[in-house]
């Protein structure tokens, strides 16, 4: 699953990043809610982790919005906040649960999964799992394999790593630092090592799906279809 973490305590957003990522979810990471409500006007993910003290715009605030924009998608409210003024506000304004900092990575990962079978059935009937990149390219959400005309295609675990990063971020440009942090987990990385790998990926794709814009970076966009 793609995932929305909003949190700005750097140690524990890391900690679940990683966690996260371990268990084959793709997580992007927010410290303000700001930046959360941007990319939310252009991008959907398929679940929300949403801290309530954040800089610049709240969680709360976020959840709102989100809620009214995608109302079957998965929401849960992280808090250090016990007060039940703050928790009824979290369900009145449409989160799916709410988790009480400090709190196990493997109860969260527990929760994901409850809230994740629950909602399914709704988000099947609008979200088709196969995306299709071109005539003869599609990727498949639920097992993170490419496919070209029906056949899986065969790349290294890091070089399908970058795929799914550019397919889930379709059309935004991916900089060497979005890559880095991504594939690397942010550990310095020399600019040639990734400038390698995507090159790996491109000669091996039979379409020009990656293109180097150059000066900032790499984007990934649909083939033409006919």
């Amino acid at each position: 699953m793609k995932i929305l973490l909003l949190e700005d305590e750097f140690m524990l957003a890391r900690s679940i990043r990683t966690y996260l990522l371990s268990r084959g979810h793709l997580v992007d990471h927010y410290d303000n809610g700001q930046e959360v409500l941007e990319v939310i006007e252009s991008q959907a993910h398929d679940f929300y982790i949403l801290d309530i003290n954040t800089p610049l715009i709240g969680g709360l605030e976020c959840l709102k919005v989100i809620a009214e924009k995608y109302p079957d998608t998965p929401k849960i409210i992280i808090s250090a906040y016990h007060d039940v003024d703050y928790i009824s506000d979290a369900f009145s304004f449409g989160c799916s649960d709410y988790l009480k900092k400090p709190f196990n990575l493997k109860e969260l990962d527990i929760r994901i999964h409850h809230l994740t079978v629950q909602a399914k059935p709704k988000i099947e009937q609008v979200n088709d799992p196969i995306i299709h990149l071109s005539n003869h390219y599609t990727f498949n959400k639920e097992n993170y394999l490419l496919y070209h005309d029906g056949k899986v295609q065969q790349f290294t675990k890091r070089e399908y790593s970058l795929i799914i990063l550019f397919v889930s971020n379709l059309g935004q440009i991916m900089t060497d630092e979005s890559i880095r942090s991504f594939i690397w987990d942010g550990e310095d990385t020399e600019s040639s090592t990734i400038r390698s790998l995507v090159n790996r990926v491109r000669a091996k794709l039979k379409e020009d799906l990656i293109q180097n814009i150059r000066g900032f970076g790499y984007i990934m966009k649909r083939g033409d279809f006919v």
